[in-house]
């Protein structure tokens, strides 16, 4: 048998030199500048739809917040979560033109007592969409019809339309514009 060669112990690698205490710091504060950079990023684009301008014609949808309030975030009006269309922006704390609408108020900070808007939000919905949580505005949604969750079916109506909807509706109008008329129609078995 042929005789095995002599493995002696490995050879170590050589240390490295120490970093300086400026090379250290320089790595140290680079690190928590991307932090910071990446975090206000994350921030920026997680608030992005709360600080979007508000106007006629925006979609968007509410939430619950810790203590009772509201908030609202802006989104593509052809989104499912896009729940209300604002219609009207008026200034201050004020009625919208129907009863139907929504309104809800904007603060412009935390301090101030009085509200420097009232966006006045109607259902944004198209006929034959259907809907769950209807009496609830921050739980309402759009809903597969044939989700068993789903409470109403719409049929939305332009113009003015007396008698659009059926008994057993739930009518609301809007004056736009488009002036509309939404039938909020009970699902059941004739979906």
């Amino acid at each position: 048998m042929p005789a095995m060669p002599e493995v002696g112990p490995p050879t170590p690698f050589p240390k490295p030199a120490p970093l300086s205490v400026l090379a250290r710091v320089s790595i140290v504060l680079g690190v928590v500048a991307a932090l910071g950079v990446g975090s206000l990023v994350a921030w920026g684009i997680s608030q992005s739809g709360k600080f979007a301008t508000v106007e006629a014609g925006k979609c968007l949808y509410l939430t619950d917040e810790a203590g009772g309030g509201q908030s609202y975030t802006t989104t593509s009006c052809s989104s499912n979560r896009a729940t209300f269309r604002i219609d009207d922006v008026r200034p201050g704390s004020a009625a919208c033109r129907d009863s139907d609408y929504v309104q809800f108020e904007l603060y412009g900070s935390s301090s101030r007592k009085r509200a420097e808007k009232t966006l006045c939000l109607a259902l944004n919905v198209d006929s034959g969409d259907c809907l769950r949580d209807v009496v609830h505005e921050t739980r309402i949604a759009k809903v597969r019809c044939t989700d068993i969750s789903a409470e109403a079916r719409a049929i939305v109506r332009l113009g003015p339309s007396e008698d659009a909807c059926q008994s057993d509706d739930t009518e609301l109008h809007y004056t736009g514009p488009p002036e509309r008329t939404v039938c909020l129609r009970p699902t059941g078995e004739n979906i």
